[in-house]
């Protein structure tokens, strides 16, 4: 028997031994964690605010584009 007759026969018998395992009692990753799972998507409730030249802006008139909104305060 040759080394790579050997090798073919190790990758056999470790195909087989985890096509026995049963994927279906795998613990839930985020049940693991304690995890809150995603929720659908809602859409932001309009918001009145200031740009930095001073405008008012709508956050509905972006809408349909990626935006991000920074809250922050200086205590």
């Amino acid at each position: 028997m040759g080394t790579s007759t050997l090798i073919g026969l190790a990758a056999l018998a470790l195909l087989t031994a985890d096509a026995g395992i049963v994927r279906a009692q795998t613990p839930d990753p985020l049940a693991a964690m304690a995890a809150l799972r995603p929720t659908t998507p809602t859409p932001a409730p309009d918001v009145v605010f200031r740009t930095l030249d001073g405008r008012s802006a709508r956050l509905a008139e972006l809408r349909g584009r990626p935006v991000l909104l920074t809250f922050f305060t200086t205590w």
